[in-house]
């Protein structure tokens, strides 16, 4: 584990933040990921809005660095994997795919999902509408239960938090979210909006602020 990162203890089990906005799960050797929306600037560009094809690159070099950092056995995404339907960053991470076939791979499907389940097995993901992992839940959109026996991770929100400086300075950080109830983790992707929540002091928050990460 790096200076950069966070290690949190939840329901017994070991989870690393990371300020590459990740978790690496220690006991399963789990790389957890969420709306990286893959294919994003590829749509933006057909529809005449110049996005550089280097921001879809980018998050691709970004998992590849985790991948060696962590070495996971598996990486469990909470859903947007992708962002639209298909286009030439499709095939590039089909490439990518298949040079990292040694890791398992499983989707929560998302919203912006929007593919075949034999689509989804050619690119070597294991796909379903949840991801049982006891103790916890893995799940694109929250859950928000305190009756059940799993603990929900969740994406979709993309969170963050206002952090307030001296005078009327303040910023939006992407955060990680830990309630009595459910998780809720930042969206990977770096060409992703974000959505404020306003945690209580009981819960456990860590934000993302120049690559580090700063529990508050």
């Amino acid at each position: 584990m790096r200076s950069c990162d966070l290690s949190i203890t939840l329901k017994n089990q070991q989870l690393i933040l990371t300020p590459e906005k990740a978790v690496y799960w220690v006991e399963q050797a789990a790389l957890i990921i969420t709306d990286i929306h893959l294919g994003k600037s590829g749509h933006f560009r057909k529809n005449g809005i110049a996005v550089p094809q280097s921001v879809n690159d980018e998050n691709l070099k970004v998992l590849d660095k985790l991948i060696q950092l962590f070495t996971p056995t598996q990486i469990i995404c909470l859903g947007d994997l992708f962002h639209s339907h298909k286009n030439s960053e499709w095939a590039t991470f089909s490439t990518w795919r298949n040079q990292n076939s040694s890791i398992e791979m499983h989707l929560a499907i998302g919203n912006h999902d929007e593919y075949s389940m034999h689509e989804f097995n050619g690119l070597l993901l294991n796909s379903s509408d949840q991801i049982i992992a006891d103790p916890f839940l893995f799940t694109h959109f929250p859950v928000i239960d305190n009756e059940l026996p799993l603990y929900p991770i969740s994406g979709h929100v993309h969170p963050s938090v206002k952090l307030k400086g001296k005078g009327r300075q303040s910023v939006y950080a992407p955060c990680f979210y830990f309630g009595d109830n459910y998780g809720l983790l930042p969206a990977f992707g770096t060409f992703t909006g974000t959505h404020r929540i306003s945690p209580t002091s009981k819960e456990v928050v860590a934000v993302i602020i120049d690559n580090q990460i700063l529990r508050v």
